[in-house]
């Protein structure tokens, strides 16, 4: 986490201020007006976590039982758990070989008459390509909803992620661009989607004691917007030194035989969340697990399909096999034929690193030597 005295001091005038809870307060609604302004968009929306975001958008475009939603299985458990709690299913396709985000040809192929809306993840700050998974939306009427949650600040075609979909959804993890603790944000210019939004945050209440619809308690506290308006006025810095991090290994890396630096695509303006590299375990001579025992700071990304899990091997949701086995689904899915090559790969191969704003020159610097002394084959 990056926290100073500026995040200090305004967390102590909430504290002053007596008033917690954006029910009472105005620091939510003020990082709500800043949030949206620097996305590019009419609404946001604070919530608890980014997993809260997800679950919500879903809920507000009425996905539920019977309903299908396309996502990648290489991403973190919210991005599919999020339709699972909306009692739809989650139907995988496989990512594109140099981004690692969502291959529009693949979401093509999954698409059936039961497909509602699609979730591209934009992972570690390099943006999934809206603007094909936009007209492949279109052209069979279904949402998207982007999961901008590593992405805080990248941009796609020139315009931010989070901006581009009919809904964007962020975290404000610790790992995050900027950071509340906990808490999500999501964004729309969409007008009804948004009142939803708002509507689901709290209970479903417009006012006290009138309840329009199922919700939840997904509130974000004053104390974490006051964190956040402080992070935000910063996110151009951090953003700047995690890209100027993420570049140095990349340049010190483009040479090394067995060791591919991140792709970033032509239409993508990334704001790094990791630096994402990938192995090739046969020309290093090493496992993946061999790799990242050597190299400080490194990290498996994702180590297995989604679909390779318990949960979804064994179908265990609910209880009754719900969703799978609801009314409204006449299909059976088996998650244990899904086979997606890439992603398949991908978890064999890809790892991360650490380029937060607070990582010195000389880690850095030590990561680059031993992966040198790796791709030459030396102990």
């Amino acid at each position: 986490m990056n926290l100073s005295e500026e995040e200090q001091q305004e967390v102590l005038k909430v504290m002053k201020s007596q008033m917690l809870t954006l029910l009472h307060g105005e620091f939510v609604r003020k990082f709500e007006e800043e949030f949206a302004r620097y996305i590019g968009v009419k609404h946001a929306i604070a919530v608890n976590t980014g997993t809260a975001a997800l679950h919500m958008s879903i809920a507000a475009l009425n996905i539920g039982p019977g309903d299908e939603v396309i996502v990648p299985p290489f991403t973190f458990i919210a991005s599919a758990s999020s339709i699972l709690h909306n009692n739809a299913i989650p139907i995988f396709a496989d990512i594109d070989d140099k981004s690692y985000t969502l291959d529009p040809n693949s979401v093509t192929n999954k698409i059936t008459e039961k497909t509602k809306a699609i979730i591209p993840v934009h992972l570690a700050g390099i943006s999934a390509d809206m603007s094909e998974l936009m007209d492949i939306a279109s052209d069979n009427g279904i949402h998207v909803i982007e999961d901008a949650a590593q992405s805080i600040g990248t941009r796609c075609y020139n315009k931010k992620v989070g901006s581009i979909g009919h809904l964007g959804c962020f975290s404000f993890y610790p790992s995050k661009n900027i950071t509340t603790g906990e808490g999500g944000m999501v964004t729309t210019n969409d007008d009804e989607l948004a009142e939803q939004c708002r509507l689901l945050r709290h209970h479903g209440e417009p006012e006290w004691y009138v309840y329009n619809r199922l919700g939840y308690n997904y509130r974000m506290t004053e104390i974490q917007a006051a964190i956040g308006r402080v992070q935000l006025r910063k996110i151009e810095s951090f953003i700047s030194i995690r890209n100027k991090n993420a570049k140095y290994l990349s340049e010190a890396t483009s040479n090394l035989k067995g060791i591919t630096p991140p792709f970033v695509p032509d239409y993508c303006e990334p704001a790094f969340n990791y630096w994402i590299g990938r192995l090739d375990p046969d020309v290093l001579g090493i496992t993946k697990t061999q790799f990242l025992d050597r190299v400080p700071r490194s990290k498996v990304l994702y180590p297995k399909p989604l679909y390779k899990t318990k949960l979804f091997q064994k179908k265990n949701a609910y209880s009754k096999g719900c969703p799978w086995s609801c009314p409204f689904y006449d299909k059976e899915i088996n998650y244990n034929d899904v086979y997606l090559p890439i992603v398949e790969k991908a978890t064999q191969e890809i790892f991360a690193l650490d380029i937060h704003p607070k990582i010195s020159k000389e880690s850095l610097d030590e990561n680059i030597k031993i992966m040198k002394k790796i791709s030459e084959n030396k102990q």
